[in-house]
């Protein structure tokens, strides 16, 4: 979330980098005005026990027969324990989720389509954080409508196939799109939304940053990925998918393409990088690597270029999904596969519903635990969660899979205190998929009352190698700390990773840098968040990888033969309020990615130092600045040969330059054992 060109007020503060202000567009405003409580309820359900479920026979998809959740929705068992059965007719979505049929799309499904737009774009409260969360379901044909998309929304088409859902734009001309954010520019916060298995026939405007997939999509258009002018956007990602047209990415900082059919990047990027993992050109050759690790591999080639060209992942399977065929919903889970260029839209089996336990609003981690322990498949229906006891996921190849961005949030601090919010135990094959995992309340600002982690895979105690035939996947995982608490949160470590073979892609792991409470633009209360990451695993590999913000250490990588092909990181903005320094974190050297493995290669990276606090907070309530004696340094490593030979494509950056010496990046990588900067190449933005 920055903006390529600093601008400065007339009295010589530098601007705060979140919205623009409307009329005179060339400073940074307060970015929230007025606090209020977010709702401690989800949206999702009625106080009674009666869902919406969704009438096949409605034209619109709107029609909703409301009737108490069957018992077929709950879990139940057979005398001898094995689920019931249950028909593609009793599978209830729940009310956030909108099932549309093919052809043109009626002006009352339009209406309400335009309504959640309108509702869910700002950046107010409600907007921004509030507990609405939707899924819009295209079933396979032709489709006429205009989808605009805001704040926890997901679009899925549920043909097999990409091509089998093909969307024109309706009767407004506009199709699908993330356009520019209305009165508040740029979209550097166009976070949470998502558009999966679809052809697009036109142009697709797709202005976002982090947290907003494309996945599995075919655009006959130009793919555009920011606006004009002022209108800065983030960083996303693009996977398993072909673009036909040109990746226009205009003031996009840094992208993450995987697995995709396209033409080459048009330039390099100015601040981050541009990433492409495994993609192949028009003619489906393989785009020639940017760097060699094999016959001619090269020392010294961190060197910020800001576009990598990479060969495809070892061992990979694409995300699970959604599909609806002869009158059912069935799950689609895609095979592993090995080196495989470009995109895979056909491989996998299908599982029935029969063996998937749907969740309504209401539904317990105690529910999802003994469907789970039944080897059930679990998809969260659109709703915030909150979990009276950890998942635990002790099953091989369990799938968890996430609609509409579907948030699981610790209730009760006691019994998560040490533990996960998921929890993988010693099992191979398990996917996670489109899960947001939200930070609960901590009773102390050491960790030592807090939850351990918001997904906790493996036990640190009991290592498993793991299985390069089966591995573990997460895909499109969201962790946040911060947002919409009026109280103090926080987590000891948003990712641990204690199991070998674990892919991830997409990935955010987010202390907040704005809230619904805030001093200008900096956050009250505090988040705690001592790692964002940690893996303590061997042949853990990680793509497209964002994590920001925390107060120790941002990544910690202890195991050996990691990998990260794309990653965006910030340092936090301040230390907390300046008047309360018993609430501070004061780490002395604390980096974004720390390494203590002889192995490891880390592709594509962008570090930044970005916001000085004494010049966005405001004078009712003076931050910190952050500082570290002898300044700020981007990476760490414990063996030097780690970075000499395993790092390419580094951009390490201070918004400004002249910040204080304690307060901005002074060493782009440390040697922690030599106790000395190996690489001082920081740079200011182009």
């Amino acid at each position: 979330r920055l903006k390529p060109h600093q601008t400065t007020r007339s009295s010589g503060r530098v601007a705060a980098k979140r919205r623009l202000d409307t009329t005179s567009r060339m400073r940074w405003v307060l970015l929230l005005l007025a606090s209020q409580s977010v709702t401690s309820t989800s949206d999702s359900c009625a106080s009674d026990a009666g869902c919406a479920v969704p009438d096949a026979d409605d034209a619109t998809g709107l029609l909703q027969r409301t009737r108490r959740a069957s018992e077929e929705q709950k879990l139940v068992h057979e005398p001898k324990g094995h689920p019931k059965a249950r028909t593609a007719s009793s599978v209830d979505f729940g009310p956030n989720v909108i099932i549309v049929p093919a052809g043109a799309a009626s002006s009352e499904l339009q209406a309400k389509l335009n309504q959640l737009y309108e509702t869910q774009i700002g950046w107010d409260d409600y907007g921004q954080f509030g507990n609405h969360r939707t899924a819009v379901f295209l079933m396979p044909g032709n489709h006429q409508v205009d989808i605009q998309l805001p704040y926890y929304f997901q679009v899925l088409g549920l043909g097999a196939a990409p091509t089998e859902t093909v969307v024109s734009p309706g009767v407004r001309g506009i199709g699908l799109e993330v356009g520019r954010q209305p009165g508040n520019l740029p979209n550097t916060n166009t976070f949470w939304r998502s558009i999966e298995n679809v052809e697009v026939q036109q142009r697709l405007n797709f202005f976002v940053s982090q947290a907003a997939p494309l996945r599995k999509v075919k655009v006959h258009g130009d793919l555009k990925l920011s606006g004009d002018g002022d209108d800065y956007t983030s960083g996303g990602a693009l996977a398993n998918s072909e673009i036909l047209g040109e990746i226009l990415t205009g003031t996009q900082q840094q992208w993450y393409t995987r697995g995709t059919k396209m033409k080459p990047y048009p330039h390099p990027a100015g601040l981050g990088s541009y990433a492409a993992v495994g993609c192949v050109g028009p003619d489906e050759t393989s785009f020639t690597p940017s760097y060699d690790f094999k016959g001619n591999h090269l020392p010294w080639q961190s060197v910020h270029t800001g576009a990598t060209y990479t060969e495809p992942p070892s061992v990979f399977a694409e995300k699970p999904f959604i599909i609806f065929e002869q009158g059912e919903y069935k799950l689609r889970i895609p095979e592993v596969l090995r080196n495989h260029p470009g995109y895979d839209w056909q491989s996998g089996s299908t599982v029935g519903f029969d063996k998937v336990f749907v969740t309504n609003a209401k539904s317990t981690a105690k529910e999802m635990n003994a469907a789970i322990k039944q080897g059930l498949h679990v998809v969260l229906t659109p709703a915030v969660y909150y979990l009276e006891e950890p998942l635990v996921i002790d099953h091989p190849n369990i799938c968890i899979l996430g609609l509409g961005f579907a948030t699981l949030v610790p209730k009760k601090l006691d019994i998560f205190i040490g533990r996960g919010v998921i929890e993988v135990g010693r099992v191979d094959g398990v996917r996670l998929a489109g899960v947001f995992v939200q930070a609960g309340p901590l009773a102390s600002p050491d960790y030592s009352k807090a939850v351990k982690a918001l997904v906790r895979w493996g036990d640190p105690n009991h290592p498993y190698e793991g299985n390069s035939e089966n591995p573990g996947f997460i895909y499109d995982f969201i962790a946040r700390a911060g947002g919409p608490d009026v109280e103090p949160v926080g987590v000891d470590t948003m990712l641990e990773v204690n199991n070998g073979w674990v892919i991830t892609d997409n990935t955010w792991l987010w202390k907040a840098d704005h809230c619904v409470h805030s001093s200008g633009a900096l956050c009250i209360p505090q988040r705690y968040v001592k790692h964002c990451l940690v893996v303590n695993a061997d042949n853990v590999h990680m793509y497209g990888l964002m994590a920001e913000h925390s107060n120790d250490d941002i990544v910690v990588w202890n195991g050996e033969h990691g990998k990260t092909y794309f990653f965006q990181s910030e340092f936090k903005y301040t230390m907390g309020v300046h008047s309360q320094p018993e609430t501070w974190d004061n780490v002395p050297h604390a980096v974004s990615y720390r390494v203590n493995a002889e192995n490891h290669i880390a592709l594509a990276m962008g570090i930044y130092c970005v916001v000085l606090a004494e010049q966005v907070d405001d004078d009712a309530t003076p931050m910190a600045n952050v500082a570290v004696e002898g300044g700020l340094s981007a990476i760490a490593v414990a063996h030097e040969d780690a970075y000499i030979w395993g790092f390419k494509d580094v951009a390490t950056l201070n918004w400004n330059m002249n910040w204080p010496r304690d307060s901005k990046l002074r060493c782009k990588a440390w040697s922690s054992r030599s106790t000395s900067c190996l690489d001082s190449m920081v740079e200011a933005p182009r």
